[in-house]
């Protein structure tokens, strides 16, 4: 921090370092104060992660710290009715009434059931905080609303399987080919979003091709070599038919790769199952060499076979590829252009472009090390899999870049950091990679979990493949005797979310809501969700908090090469008076709930703290002593708190080549048949019978296909799309109250409107700047047209979060238009091997 007084105006000016939060990346920022005020927000130059630059909506930060409508009191309800459009009758009250009430209600239901305790929201960077607290108290009910239900339902677990890893991303310091299919990764937008707009950008400079596939003509869609309209929730389709394309029609793929680092070369028997040695019980490979089959391990790889039929003991048996070879060869490209729209020739000509980009064979050296060259990816993200079938989906797409080898290897696809200093993901079952446990935020997908009657209220114990289970809470809270569950919610404490803008239809939530009957919300801002709390709590602004390492779990260190660092995200200015951190109450809470010893114990373990700082629990930690531990124990005594308040963040070195292209480095292998997926299906389908269910257990399959979504089969009025983007300049409904920020999007001709397609529009008598109505089966919203020629003539384009009906909120309250509210999330609405709800649905459009 560096401190200046100026003669000539008197005034103290001073910096400080730290980390933006007005997205979930970890941009660095250096923070300008005057006398005490914060007067600008910058990228902070020398940080290594954004190299000094900054987004709109980092720059704006500032505007939000000081709304002057920020809760600035403890609030008690006294109208016990609860609505969306009911006065809570709120009271004032001090943090010593409101710590009584919550101490006293949480120690009566520790007692009784923990279980009956709710902890809703997400604060993504020290999740780890409330789930510790959550683990200490004894429930297994952490419910992280909106990022549950759309963000990476089916892309986690596939990602888990294939890249060791939580997220990925294309190399674009070497790729040369980029298919993005529903995202905008380099267009800020996403995980990494500064690094990688600028690698994006460095990327299309010096001549990498960018396919855009997408019902809307995007940010990224306008910048891209070739924008392709696609009918929304076929994207697997397309996929396959460009996998059929490679593997069948043009013979491109890379056998090398296929019989070393997957299970391609593993025997498969009439039933789906492996054939194993009878007596290790491994899978089995074809040797051609030997002529005879033996374990996967054994022998020279190079002689397996990838094709053919062969006589396993009593078994006609196959090589895994040679069944997706097979698997795939019904989707060609004219039938798939009857499903999504886009033309045969177009789906051919990408596969053939795809096919030569990514020049199977090549190697490339870095650092001296010889590496094998991939310079052609495919990227997805919620576009893709935000629909019914979202897990087959998933495995279809990233069955290109596996089949072609671009898998964590120059110019391929990335995983974020699987291989790490001190972590790296080991051999499982089968010889089948597993994430490190550093990686995995949420549970992986391989080995599958084991299936039971549930006893978490998002029902996960019936989803052995996913990553998380968020949709499913809604069901569970309104009809728990329907799954077995024999206690109901009775409290929830809430961060950091509006469950009822960010999730599904809002009178539904309303309904789950007012079934719990004691909501505490720490709080900004008197947001929809907020208004059903019986006890509001005014929580700080990101520049109010402290935030040790918000990159430790290394997803927020770009992947490739580059350096290992470490920030850390302090408090700028002092919190307003009664504003106080939740993670620093529910250390208080945890302390007069006589879980601190559990608490520390969880975060020792978890966060790897080593001795001598390890946590006491004879000791009464503040939140500040955590941070200096934290720091100590990861990167020694000379570096902790103080020293990062000072430095901003610490960097502990460069990457190996072994750490930022780890796939030729370790041996474990990525599938690309999933015979796990067979027996998790039967037990789903055993417990799910048991209980007396209608479960569908048909996307349990080992080989992807594509299947329609409920929307695809329906007709009549309800004729278009609704299709949901983001803008780079906001953040979910987070951000709409910023003054700033709705500025540039009152500015933007497509960010408050409703995109129609200009032929269509004329049909239906609308002319750009009416008033329309969209009416889907579950909800009814209205907004402004906006014609263009830039979206899929069967759609609708919303963009955001926003809709606010808040009568609280004084800027973004009526402005947009809330695209959930079209959604529904019953049961056949949700993908039931991923739970990712289903946004494919039909509305209709008319004139208000």
């Amino acid at each position: 921090m560096v401190t200046v007084k100026s003669e000539a105006s008197l005034a103290s000016t001073s910096s400080v370092l730290s980390v933006c939060y007005m997205c979930y990346n970890c941009c660095g920022i250096r923070v300008h104060k005057v006398d005490g005020w914060i007067s600008e927000i910058d990228g902070d130059t020398s940080n290594p992660y954004n190299l000094g630059k900054l987004c709109a909506k980092g720059k704006a930060g500032m505007m939000g710290l000081y709304n002057p409508y920020r809760i600035k009191s403890p609030l008690k309800r006294t109208n016990p009715e609860k609505g969306l459009n009911v006065d809570p009758g709120w009271q004032e009250i001090s943090w010593d009434e409101a710590m009584n009430i919550l101490v006293e209600k949480l120690s009566r239901l520790r007692k009784e059931d923990p279980r009956k305790l709710v902890l809703a929201g997400l604060d993504f960077h020290h999740f780890i905080t409330m789930w510790a607290f959550a683990s200490a108290y004894g429930t297994p009910n952490i419910w992280k609303g909106a990022a549950d239900y759309f963000c990476g339902n089916a892309l986690h677990s596939v990602l888990y399987m294939t890249n060791g890893t939580f997220q990925a991303k294309p190399d674009l310091d070497f790729c040369n080919y980029c298919i993005l299919i529903g995202n905008q990764l380099g267009f800020m937008v996403g995980s990494n979003a500064v690094p990688m707009t600028r690698k994006m950008a460095e990327a299309r400079a010096r001549g990498m091709k960018l396919i855009v596939v997408d019902p809307v003509c995007t940010a990224a869609g306008s910048k891209a070599s070739e924008w392709v309209p696609i009918r929304p929730g076929t994207d697997g389709a397309f996929a396959l038919a460009i996998l059929n394309l490679l593997v069948n029609e043009l013979g491109i793929y890379d056998a090398d790769f296929l019989r070393r680092y997957t299970n391609a070369v593993y025997l498969v028997g009439p039933q789906g199952r492996y054939v194993r040695d009878p007596v290790s019980g491994k899978p089995l490979a074809w040797d051609l060499s030997q002529n005879k089959p033996v374990s996967f391990d054994q022998g020279d790889c190079s002689h397996f076979t990838l094709e053919g039929q062969y006589q396993a003991g009593e078994h006609s048996c196959w090589p895994a590829f040679q069944l997706l070879k097979d698997h795939v060869r019904k989707y060609t490209a004219e039938m798939v252009s009857d499903i999504c729209s886009v033309p045969a020739e177009t789906i051919r000509r990408i596969a053939q472009e795809f096919g030569q980009a990514v020049m199977v064979g090549s190697k490339i050296t870095i650092r001296g090390k010889s590496l094998p060259y991939r310079p052609a990816v495919v990227n997805w993200s919620r576009g893709a899999i935000g629909h019914k079938h979202a897990m087959l989906t998933a495995l279809a797409i990233q069955l290109i870049n596996i089949v072609v080898g671009a898998m964590d290897v120059p110019g391929g696809q990335l995983g974020s950091n699987p291989v790490g200093p001190d972590w790296a993901p080991k051999e499982g079952p089968d010889g089948l990679l597993v994430p490190s446990p550093i990686q995995q935020i949420v549970e992986g997908a391989f080995p599958a979990r084991r299936v039971k009657a549930p006893e978490s209220l998002d029902l996960m114990e019936l989803f052995p493949l996913a990553s998380y289970a968020a949709p499913l809470f809604e069901a569970a809270v309104l009809e728990p005797d329907k799954f077995g569950l024999d206690y109901r919610p009775e409290v929830m404490l809430h961060f950091h979310s509006n469950l009822l803008m960010g999730t599904s239809n809002p009178n539904r939530m309303e309904k789950v809501l007012r079934k719990i009957p004691f909501i505490a919300s720490f709080a900004f801002l008197m947001d929809e969700t907020v208004q059903f709390a019986d006890l509001v709590l005014p929580d700080t602004h990101y520049l109010e908090r402290l935030y040790p390492f918000p990159n430790h779990v290394a997803h927020f260190v770009p992947e490739g090469l580059g350096s290992w660092h470490w920030m850390v995200a302090q408090p700028v200015v002092k919190p307003a008076a009664a504003a106080r951190s939740w993670q620093e109450v529910l250390l208080q809470l945890a302390d007069r709930l006589k879980l601190r010893q559990e608490l520390y114990m969880i975060l020792n373990q978890r966060l790897n703290f080593k001795e001598p700082y390890q946590l006491d629990p004879a000791k009464n930690y503040s939140w500040e002593e955590i941070a200096d531990c934290w720091a100590k124990s990861w990167f020694g005594p000379e570096r902790g708190y103080d020293w990062f308040k000072e430095n901003g963040f610490f960097i502990s070195g460069d990457k190996k080549v072994e750490e930022a292209y780890p796939r030729p480095f370790f041996k474990a292998r990525i599938p690309i048949y999933y015979e796990h997926f067979i027996e998790a299906g039967e037990e789903v389908r055993k417990v799910t019978q048991e209980l007396g269910l209608n479960w569908d257990t048909s996307d349990y399959q080992p080989l992807p296909d594509w299947k329609p979504c409920l929307a695809h089969k329906e007709e009549g009025e309800f004729d278009l799309y609704p299709v949901n983007f983001k803008l780079p300049f906001h953040t979910f409904s987070l951000t709409t109250e910023n003054p700033w920020l709705n500025e540039i999007a009152e500015h933007n001709p497509y960010a408050y409107k409703i995109l129609i397609n200009t032929q269509v529009a004329e049909k239906k008598d609308i002319q750009d700047g009416d008033g329309v109505w969209i009416e889907s089966a579950s909800g009814k919203i209205k907004g402004q047209a906006k014609l263009t020629e830039c979206i899929h003539p069967e759609t609708v384009g919303i963009a955001g979060t926003f809709g606010h009906w808040g009568k609280d909120l004084t800027i973004g309250k009526e402005k947009g238009a809330h695209f959930n509210s079209l959604l529904d999330s019953e049961l056949d609405r949700i993908d039931l091997v991923s739970t990712a709800l289903d946004c494919c649905v039909k509305v209709k459009l008319h004139k208000q």
